[in-house]
């Protein structure tokens, strides 16, 4: 059975996609920017709303919202909040595969993205990306993460990015004991000889998340140790990271996503690009299972960590995803 998620944003039932595109236009159009009304229209509606405002902006004015957004606007917005606007008029499909290829284009590969994004899609979800990061970038998404990385953490990403993880929702008891015990004999009885050991990796992305919790939990209670002790003695580095994220998602995905939130605004400075992904990207998906776990974990909730660490228009629109739109009423004409 699929474990119920809960986002925060959902299709707005009094939306007027026409109405809305003229309430933009008013927002955008002038000397002046009304970021609040801006706020207001984009957080009231869910994303295939927003898709349908951008068609009714360019039926009415001949422009489109987007490249307004970049060009026009580009004095008039501040930098964070006008990121944060155009990843709300993105497909999820779009949104996602720009995600990808931020995190593996330029000098060196953000792994920890890389990572985030690969574990927290379904099968199904990874094959719109795969498609429209292809269509958008003429290169396939596995070509380009098999070019950035190397070694264990590419055996790990490489099948991820191609979309092999089991969609089943069943768990197979008696493959979770015998996998548990073939973990635990190869990794200890043939160690320093060739013989090749369990294929650890290619376990944590393929099985469906279920079936990896099970079997974790099966291998501790054989060895007494914990999956963490397993990884950070036979695995390093970015391979190490990654497993043990892939471990944090088969118990609490919403956990595995609040900690990487907290993390963002965990110093001195704040990492836009993962508030962002993580609050646009989880909206209609788990956002208020996030927003739990972040407050059972941290003390403190999201809301009132996004004040301290954010400001302005940018703060405001966060706060109002969040916040989200089941009890928000149509205050823009």
């Amino acid at each position: 059975m699929a474990v119920q998620r809960r986002g925060t944003i959902f299709p707005s039932k009094d939306f007027d996609a026409a109405k809305a595109a003229q309430a933009l236009w008013k927002a955008v159009d002038g000397i002046g920017t009304d970021e609040t009304a801006i706020i207001n229209i984009v957080s009231s509606c869910n994303n295939q709303q927003r898709q349908d405002i951008k068609q009714e902006f360019l039926k009415y004015y001949r422009k489109d919202l987007v490249k307004e957004f970049k060009s026009e606007l580009q004095i008039r917005l501040a930098f964070d909040f006008k990121q944060l606007l155009l990843s709300l008029f993105m497909t999820p499909a779009e949104f996602d595969a720009n995600c990808l290829k931020a995190s593996t284009k330029g000098l060196g590969t953000d792994e920890k993205t890389l990572v985030e994004v690969l574990l927290t899609k379904t099968a199904d979800e990874l094959s719109h990306v795969r498609t429209q990061y292809m269509q958008k970038f003429k290169t396939s998404l596995e070509d380009d993460v098999a070019d950035d990385t190397s070694g264990d953490f590419r055996k790990f990403v490489y099948p991820l990015s191609r979309a092999k993880r089991s969609s089943s929702h069943l768990v197979n008891s008696q493959k979770a004991c015998d996998v548990a015990r073939e973990i635990h004999t190869t990794f200890t009885e043939y160690r320093g000889t060739d013989t090749p050991r369990y294929d650890f990796i290619g376990f944590c992305c393929s099985e469906n998340y279920r079936q990896i919790r099970t079997t974790i939990e099966e291998y501790e209670k054989l060895t007494g140790e914990t999956i963490t002790t397993f990884i950070d003695r036979e695995f390093s580095g970015d391979a190490a990271s990654a497993l043990k994220s892939a471990v944090k998602c088969a118990y609490c995905m919403p956990g595995f996503l609040a900690e990487r939130l907290h993390k963002s605004m965990d110093g001195i400075s704040t990492n836009d690009d993962t508030l962002i992904r993580i609050i646009v990207g989880r909206s209609e998906v788990d956002l208020a299972d996030i927003k739990k776990e972040f407050e059972a974990k941290y003390n403190k909730s999201l809301e009132s960590k996004i004040k301290s660490h954010t400001s302005r228009h940018f703060k405001q629109l966060l706060l109002a995803i969040v916040r989200g739109n089941a009890d928000c009423e149509q205050k823009w004409e």
